[in-house]
């Protein structure tokens, strides 16, 4: 089955790195019109550098904190100059402290919710009426396993992801008239360097990646591609009738 995102405009967050920057190639290799790569990373890196060689002005880069209103605007805004229209968000980028919630310091309670949901909000509030205007748009987060099942010190992570759940549905319903979609991604453990990051905080990194493996019936964790491509599809034609969907793509971790 071809995935075909010919005429399509998205915006990405978290495109820098791990599953945004799989998710920003993919989109690209299968058609869409435009992409615009959001990251608070001051550097663009490398692999963005390839897109922008590979896809010409087809990527177009907006570096901002996902937390503040002004990148949701000058995102939203790059989608509408470069492209003319916007039809897809993914709401990828996040952040994550490994702690049980009562050891967290506020500012980190407030940075993880900030970054993973409120972050949404913000998005919601300046794609959505240009959606609605379009009459049509998906947006396409970036859950958890996390936001369905308790795991020890995921905190402040597992509460927003459980937020970003039920936001999903929440607007799945409210904009269905307007002809838009909501969806969740609702990842297993992803190699990305979030995780990364997380296993280095464990204090035991080794035993942090065997116990991810083996919490996973498939023995293994997920590749950024694999999952960038279930992204496409979802942002296809070929998954119109999905909405308000929380789709676990988990290696069998949330079945167990």
């Amino acid at each position: 089955m071809e995935v075909s995102l010919s005429g399509k405009v998205a915006v990405v967050t978290g495109a820098f790195s791990g599953i945004g920057l799989a998710v920003a190639r993919r989109f690209l290799e299968c058609g869409a019109r435009g992409v615009v790569a959001v990251d608070r990373s001051t550097e663009v890196p490398a692999a963005i550098r390839d897109c922008q060689a590979q896809f010409g002005e087809r990527i177009q880069v907006v570096r901002g904190d996902v937390a503040e209103e002004a990148t949701a605007v000058q995102s939203t805004e790059a989608a509408m100059r470069s492209f003319g229209r916007l039809d897809v968000v993914v709401c990828n980028a996040g952040t994550s402290v490994v702690k049980a919630v009562h050891e967290h310091t506020p500012e980190e309670w407030d940075r993880v919710f900030n970054t993973n949901v409120k972050a949404v909000y913000w998005a919601a509030r300046h794609a959505v009426p240009v959606m609605i205007r379009q009459n049509g748009g998906l947006i396409l987060i970036t859950g958890s396993i996390s936001g369905e099942a308790g795991i020890p010190g995921q905190g402040a992570y597992a509460g927003s992801k459980g937020a970003l759940h039920q936001m999903t549905r929440q607007m799945a319903v409210e904009y269905a008239k307007h002809h838009i979609r909501v969806n969740t991604i609702a990842c297993g453990t992803v190699d990305t360097p979030l995780v990364q990051q997380s296993a280095e905080a464990s204090g035991n990194p080794d035993a942090f990646w065997e116990m991810l493996r083996g919490n996973h019936p498939v023995g293994r964790i997920a590749q950024p591609e694999e999952v960038g491509s279930f992204y496409a599809y979802m942002a296809s034609d070929h998954a119109t009738f999905f909405t308000g969907s929380v789709l676990m793509m988990d290696g069998g971790y949330t079945a167990q």
